[in-house]
């Protein structure tokens, strides 16, 4: 794929991103909220089982095991975990995320648009130890969603208005090889902009950046 064409797929994310600190217990911690926004050429009610049904989350996820009801517990790749707070079909779905022994809000929003897409709005609120902030910044966590896009778009052909062409499937040998290596580098170089418009110093920012590349290069 051509450089122009991967920033074209890149570019059809929006993201915004909130930092403040707190501190809880006498531990001072990061709140980052990252929001991820993307219009898929499907409709609301065409999206949504590939939310909420198992079999259709296998597709592009993985394997989701639990209960997906208003309610429910489920377990998802990689040894995260959740609980499905509100289940509003079909354009709203609010979960609990626990990942790395914390217990994050999680939410997607599903809203049609006139010209027959979906828009959807992924928002993820995490608290994270000082420490492991100024080593990774918030963009070891977004990278994650923002691969989960890639693989929804894939499988649904969701971003043909948008990029003109098929989009990758992001496959373990994909990520690792050259060109997910790229999407990662402008994924991460994207992550960290948004940091410094949230107000990080840039220094820091730019070695959270080399960070998160790092970590998904492995």
């Amino acid at each position: 794929m051509a450089v122009t064409e991967s920033l074209a797929v890149v570019d059809a994310v929006r993201r915004e991103l909130e930092i403040d600190e707190q501190i809880h217990d006498g531990r001072t911690l990061v709140r980052t909220t990252a929001t991820l926004t993307t219009n898929i050429d499907r409709s609301p009610a065409q999206l949504w089982p590939l939310l909420t049904r198992p079999d259709q989350l296998a597709q592009w996820f993985g394997s989701i095991c639990g209960d997906l009801r208003e309610g429910g517990r489920f377990e998802a790749p990689r040894g995260a975990r959740g609980r499905l707070l509100q289940v509003e079909a079909p354009h709203k779905i609010s979960l609990t995320w626990e990942d790395g022994g914390s217990e994050d809000p999680l939410s997607i929003r599903l809203d049609p648009e006139d010209d027959g897409t979906t828009l959807l709005r992924l928002r993820h609120t995490r608290l994270i130890p000082q420490v492991e902030f100024d080593l990774v910044g918030p963009g070891l966590g977004a990278v994650t969603w923002e691969i989960a896009l890639l693989a929804l778009a894939a499988v649904t052909d969701g971003w043909r208005t948008s990029c003109l062409h098929d989009v990758p499937r992001p496959s373990s040998a994909w990520l690792t090889g050259a060109e997910g290596a790229a999407y990662i580098r402008a994924w991460s170089v994207r992550w960290a902009a948004e940091a410094i418009a949230a107000g990080l110093d840039e220094g820091a920012a730019r070695r959270a950046e080399i960070e998160t590349n790092a970590a998904y290069g492995t």
